[in-house]
């Protein structure tokens, strides 16, 4: 909000291509605030576009699953964009202005990311440390969306770049789960090595303290991505257990 890419960038010449990660990411947030969110996700984003499009360098821009009303759901590239939260709004709005401004460019649509490393405040990981200081976990069962691997993020990046894609793309992971599907299988993993007493309270999304109403099934499919860079997408089961066993053995989560 208060430097021009200019200010940085002394070698555009060097550069092929940019990767757009910056924003207000939290839904929440952008609708408490939507001049400073708008501020961020739109202005300052046009700004860094504007510069880009002077230098001839390539936008890679990550958007989100939230473009969508989440009324269907296994959302292909090629379905309309019709947002109901602050956020997607702001995200669409990037979408039109790059489709309306540069010949070459790429819209990546990411599903939920989460990672495995502890403390990352990703969704399992937060899960852990919510189970080490209560017992009842409250979880949507209506909310489903098709979580992505972080790893798998950052390689269908990389190979997006060095392939030359162009367009737009959505990046998940294949299979969709319900929020509440995603904590019984993380709390299975966690039983095999502890006798767990956790109640869980299965809760829609609508009944959670929240700025805006959460579109229900915003899962994507992510066939396109996959068949064009050939990327391998993890199995959010396999991820969940291997971080899990990795928890117990190194971090002595033994007592919980």
């Amino acid at each position: 909000l208060s430097m021009s890419l200019k200010e940085i960038i002394k070698c555009p010449q060097e550069i092929a291509c940019a990767v757009i990660l910056i924003g207000d990411t939290n839904p929440d947030s952008c609708a408490r605030d939507i001049s400073k969110s708008r501020a961020l996700n739109v202005g300052s984003i046009k700004s860094i576009l504007e510069s880009l499009k002077y230098w001839r360098i390539k936008p890679i821009f990550t958007s989100t699953e939230f473009v969508f009303d989440g009324l269907k759901g296994n959302y292909v590239e090629s379905d309309p964009t019709n947002p109901i939260l602050t956020y997607g709004l702001q995200k669409v709005e990037i979408e039109n202005y790059l489709q309306d401004n540069f010949s070459e460019f790429v819209i990546l649509r990411l599903a939920k990311v989460y990672g495995s490393e502890s403390n990352d405040g990703t969704l399992f990981t937060n899960w852990l440390k919510s189970i080490e200081k209560t017992c009842t976990i409250h979880c949507a069962y209506d909310q489903i969306f098709s979580p992505l691997y972080i790893n798998d993020l950052v390689n269908g990046i990389i190979k997006v770049i060095n392939q030359g894609c162009n367009g737009i793309f959505h990046i998940s992971g294949k299979k969709a789960f319900a929020r509440i599907e995603l904590l019984e299988m993380f709390l299975r993993q966690i039983k095999k090595y502890s006798a767990l007493n956790i109640k869980v309270n299965p809760q829609s999304i609508h009944d959670f303290p929240l700025c805006e109403k959460r579109p229900l099934n915003v899962s994507l499919n992510p066939s396109k991505l996959i068949k064009t860079i050939k990327l391998e997408i993890s199995d959010t089961e396999k991820v969940c257990k291997e971080m899990i066993d990795k928890a117990f053995k190194n971090n002595g989560l033994k007592n919980l």
